[in-house]
């Protein structure tokens, strides 16, 4: 997603591939790969506690992960659409094959007619142009806007008093990832769902990415 880079002459370089952030410390994770910029015959600089680094993004890859996220909470909101109000449980946002798991079942004889309608819903909410919000509010107005439809979400882990709060295709839901700025910004790869819908333990997994308009 980007490089840091220290600000002396030969020093550390690092390939970033993942960003986390910790919810109740608000420290910001980098992990990746260092880049030897020395050739094979030195080993890697590594980064000293305490050095200036600056920090580039490679913009193409974050527009493309912005995507992939943002269609992940179109699932969410073709779900609903759907008479789905499962608790997500899980959102793999990454082009190796994302998708988005919920709590629940769905009987094997109903997965087919589901896996339609849920495709034509996500496209009906990319053509809807749907802007996304994005609101840091009081957790107990984010809780209460989150469940306004099912109490799929539990803020209960939540200890910082304000929440921040992504709307995707009018869906809310606690959130801390990058987006894009509206779901027809999903139209020109193709964002869709993809079969066939997985249910089993308890765990309903449905799959999506571009190409599948």
């Amino acid at each position: 997603v980007g490089i840091i880079s220290s600000t002396t002459e030969g020093g550390a370089k690092l390939k970033v591939e993942k960003v986390t952030i910790d919810r109740e410390t608000g420290i910001v994770t980098h992990a990746g790969t260092l880049i030897n910029v020395h050739g094979d015959e030195e080993p890697a600089a590594t980064f000293e506690v305490g050095s200036k680094v600056q920090v580039s993004v490679d913009a193409d890859n974050r527009r493309l992960l912005s995507e992939c996220h943002t269609a992940g909470h179109v699932v969410d909101s073709a779900m609903a659409r759907c008479g789905q109000n499962l608790p997500p449980t899980k959102g793999y946002h990454f082009m190796d094959g994302p998708y988005v798991e919920y709590r629940g079942k769905i009987p094997p004889e109903e997965r087919e007619t589901l896996l339609g309608n849920l495709k034509a819903s996500f496209q009906d909410l990319v053509q809807e142009d749907i802007d996304t919000t994005i609101q840091n509010l009081p957790k107990e107005k984010a809780e209460e806007v989150c469940n306004n439809i099912a109490q799929n979400f539990d803020f209960s882990d939540y200890s910082s008093e304000t929440v921040r709060v992504v709307s995707v295709a009018n869906f809310p839901c606690p959130c801390g990832g990058t987006h894009v700025k509206s779901t027809g910004e999903l139209e020109e790869r193709g964002w869709g769902i993809k079969g066939p819908i997985k249910s089993k333990k308890g765990v309903v997994r449905i799959r999506y990415g571009p190409d599948c308009a």
